[in-house]
């Protein structure tokens, strides 16, 4: 039999546990998943910067690359190859890679510009919710880069490929790349970020209205969670000042349109 001093230690710990854990409060599994989808994601931006800030220097497309997608010099040019291929595919760009710098950005003659990019982080893109995950009120730092495609000539563009005879305005744009989600444990340790690829699923045509907004439609390929779809408005705000106020509202569904199979 426990002695009365060792039964009061067992006691008194028993009732420390029972206090931490009420205190603690139920553990937060995140937001459920919706019901006919595999996973659901809501990313936003709001920065508020001054785009010609000197005293700044963004994070390049190189940085993007190698040291938050940490790929070599031959996944690299791979990548660089798998989106002018994508976009001759899908768009009838006639992109031709120049060869040389693997970052040299380059134009066709008739007008559409091959650029890498790595999203600015002053726009504070962040994951608010990935659903069956603990996310704090300050979201998930969202690392945003890849290969770019934009529409320099003033005529315009007509398009090949899946949009054959479609004619699109010049500052249309053209998207291929990955988003790298900096995922944290509730008590702030990073953890494997979520890697997630993107592709256009239509051209991205700016709206004249709101300086220079645009909706966007992407497909999505995830090695965790399938295939997915990703649907969202880019509206920024030019401030008086000439600062930029970001405004970004992105969701994010794995499958894209739901499983509604019985």
């Amino acid at each position: 039999m426990l002695r009365k001093k060792q039964y009061h230690v067992i006691l008194a710990l028993a009732l420390l546990a029972v206090f931490v854990l009420t205190a603690a409060g139920p553990v937060n599994p995140g937001s459920p998943t919706p019901d006919n989808f595999d996973k659901f994601l809501v990313y936003m931006a709001d920065g508020l910067y001054d785009p010609n800030d000197p005293s700044y220097t963004a994070p390049n497309a190189q940085e993007f690359q190698r040291d938050v997608m940490q790929r070599s010099d031959a996944e690299i040019a791979q990548d660089r190859a798998d989106a002018i291929a994508f976009y001759n595919q899908r768009f009838g760009l006639n992109l031709v890679d120049p060869g040389g710098d693997l970052f040299a950005p380059f134009t066709t003659d008739d007008g559409v510009m091959f650029t890498p990019f790595y999203f600015d982080p002053r726009n504070e893109y962040r994951a608010y919710v990935v659903s069956n995950e603990q996310v704090p009120s300050s979201g998930w730092v969202i690392r945003d880069g890849g290969w770019s495609a934009s529409i320099t000539n003033p005529d315009g563009y007509t398009l090949g490929g899946e949009f054959d005879g479609i004619h699109v305005p010049q500052g249309t744009m053209f998207a291929f790349g990955d988003y790298n989600i900096q995922r944290t444990l509730p008590g702030g340790r990073e953890i494997e970020p979520l890697l997630i690829h993107y592709q256009s699923g239509g051209p991205i045509i700016p709206n004249a209205d709101q300086n220079g907004g645009m909706f966007f439609r992407c497909e999505l390929f995830s090695e965790e969670f399938g295939e997915g779809l990703a649907q969202g408005i880019v509206a920024p705000q030019m401030l008086p000042d000439g600062r930029i106020h970001q405004n970004i509202r992105n969701v994010v569904t794995f499958p894209g349109l739901g499983d509604h199979a019985e």
